[in-house]
């Protein structure tokens, strides 16, 4: 009876204080996050990331088996373990403060007036001349100063934003004796920019990396990335990232992301005579034209620009390529990858040709067997080959194809033409100059000085503001040309030409009949855009100098 009275007095509720929960849940939230931000500093302080952890595990572990066996009342027992969870964190700061650079301690003085100064609210709202895009499509924030990120973020930004302004299609950032150098290619030209400290050039790379999804840690094996930058008022601009390590460093490689587009022939750069040959040959029925340049020089634009001159719907029209540069419409492309223990390409290029295409783009061509595969179905079956290959000129190019097919009936009975191509700097039409060249030079390169209006070049003397600073361009920034357009040698095979390849003729009576038929050289193509105010003689001799081949 007595118990039964003392359980009945005994009010409902009271054995959880809801106080002392929020507390628990609250402190383990804290310790959760700490434990977190400690898991990732670690290993980008270069401290052992596993004993950290343990560490930090152990001691909460401890405390929390302490506070459940000893008997403390709540506030003794929450005390103990703030006081060995805040030893811990401050144990880990000062041991990573001691690793990294002095901008990039936290909770110092220094960081502490910062974090609650006006500097830092500033820093966050300042707005950005970049911003940086991952590579899964998120926006990445602005670090903070004390960041480990910062550094790099603001060099990357720095780099990026230069690169863009620039107008660099191509910026390799590589180890040397004296640093990191920065190379780069404007317009095709390549320059070296700048040089940076080891620790900056590794910011930067660490940063992008990271930026592309790519493994920071790893800086031996080759990665592959991308990413895209945003910059204020204007659109998007996707970046492809390459990294290598090196006896000297790791290097990272940079390519401009560029929407291809196909451009109509008459816009490739041909002079209107050769458009015209081009276009004669578009309309033949069969046959083998050959489009030559070396690595870089717009043969694959050049090849997508003619073989979509032709009816789609009208004719099967196939591709054979390593990559594709834009997708065409009602074309069938087919894309190989070199297997060393798989079927070569010319079996592969077999393969689409039992397809029965009647016009066919051979991207590449780099085994003498495709060469002679396209003579020969040219020849039973009648087809149109368009084909890629690499040769620094038509001449070279006719050699080069005589001696893979190996019969000269049938290359004279499908050869139809040659082009060989090189890429040129256009003159910068905003500060260009009129000038009168040598004479001396002029008639050396054959040019008629008397009926050619002006000649034009970039500035020849750089201006400077008060303050020492150059006054630049603002169009080409000081480079003194603005964009690059192609420049063509054109062969036609004519009858009597087909006759002279049949009979097996000398190589000095094919040159003579080149001569006959006045086929100019890639200088003497150059040179016309020189009189049409497109170039600069010295950019001419820069691309046609044997030298440069």
């Amino acid at each position: 009876m007595l118990h039964d009275i003392l359980a009945q007095s005994i009010p409902l509720g009271g054995y959880i204080a809801i106080w002392k929960v929020i507390v628990f849940v609250v402190l383990f939230c804290f310790w959760a996050w700490i434990g977190q931000w400690i898991d990732k500093d670690a290993p980008a302080v270069g401290s052992r990331r596993e004993f950290w952890n343990n560490v930090y595990l152990f001691s909460a572990s401890a405390c929390f088996i302490l506070a459940f066996f000893l008997p403390a009342i709540y506030l003794v027992q929450l005390s103990m373990f703030l006081v060995v969870w805040l030893t811990v964190i401050i144990v880990y700061i000062m041991h990573r403060n001691s690793r990294v650079e002095p901008n990039q301690t936290i909770l110092t003085g220094d960081h502490i007036k910062w974090l609650l100064s006006f500097q830092s609210r500033r820093e966050r709202n300042k707005p950005r001349r970049l911003v940086f895009i991952s590579v899964n499509g998120n926006e990445l924030p602005l670090p903070e100063k004390f960041d480990r990120e910062y550094d790099g973020y603001l060099m990357s930004e720095e780099l990026l934003h230069d690169l863009w302004f620039r107008r660099v299609s191509h910026a390799v950032l590589a180890p040397g004796r004296e640093g990191y150098q920065l190379r780069i290619v404007i317009d095709g030209m390549p320059l070296i920019a700048e040089t940076y400290e080891p620790e900056q050039a590794q910011s930067v790379i660490q940063y992008l990396k990271a930026v592309a999804g790519l493994d920071v840690e790893d800086k031996r094996r080759p990665q592959k990335g991308s990413f895209f930058t945003i910059r204020t008022g204007d659109d998007n601009t996707g970046w492809r990232i390459q990294t290598s390590g090196s006896t000297r460093g790791e290097q990272v490689i940079l390519d401009r992301i560029v929407e291809s587009h196909i451009k109509a022939i008459d816009s490739l750069g041909m002079h209107p005579d050769q458009v015209e040959q081009i276009q004669n040959v578009i309309k033949m029925p069969k046959g083998i034209m050959v489009i030559t340049g070396m690595k870089g020089s717009g043969v694959s634009t050049t090849l997508y620009s003619i073989i979509r001159r032709h009816d789609a719907f009208v004719q099967n029209i196939h591709t054979f390529e390593m990559e594709s540069l834009t997708e065409l419409d009602n074309i069938t492309q087919h894309f190989v990858k070199k297997d060393p223990g798989g079927p070569t390409h010319t079996r592969q290029l077999q393969s689409v040709l039992h397809t029965d295409p009647n016009i066919i783009m051979v991207g590449f061509l780099d085994e003498p067997e495709m060469a002679a595969l396209a003579t020969q179905m040219s020849y039973r079956d009648k087809r149109k080959f368009f084909i890629g290959m690499e040769a620094p000129n038509v001449f070279e190019a006719l050699k080069k194809w005589l001696s893979m097919v190996k019969d000269n009936k049938r290359v004279a009975g499908t050869l139809t033409g040659f082009t060989n191509q090189k890429l040129l700097r256009k003159i910068c039409l905003e500060c260009r100059e009129g000038y009168s060249p040598d004479t001396n030079l002029l008639k050396k390169l054959n040019l008629p000085a008397g009926k050619i209006k002006q000649f034009y070049r970039p500035p020849s003397e750089t201006l400077y503001d008060k303050k020492g600073n150059p006054i630049l361009c603002e169009n080409c920034q000081g480079t003194g040309y603005f964009g690059q357009t192609a420049v063509y040698e054109t062969l036609i095979i004519s009858d009597e030409m087909r006759q002279l390849i049949a009979d097996g003729a000398n190589w000095e009576s094919i040159m003579t009949q080149c001569r006959k038929e006045k086929v100019l050289y890639l200088q003497e193509q150059a040179l016309r855009k020189v009189i049409e105010g497109t170039t600069s003689i010295q950019e001419v001799i820069r691309i046609t100098s044997e030298k440069k081949q």
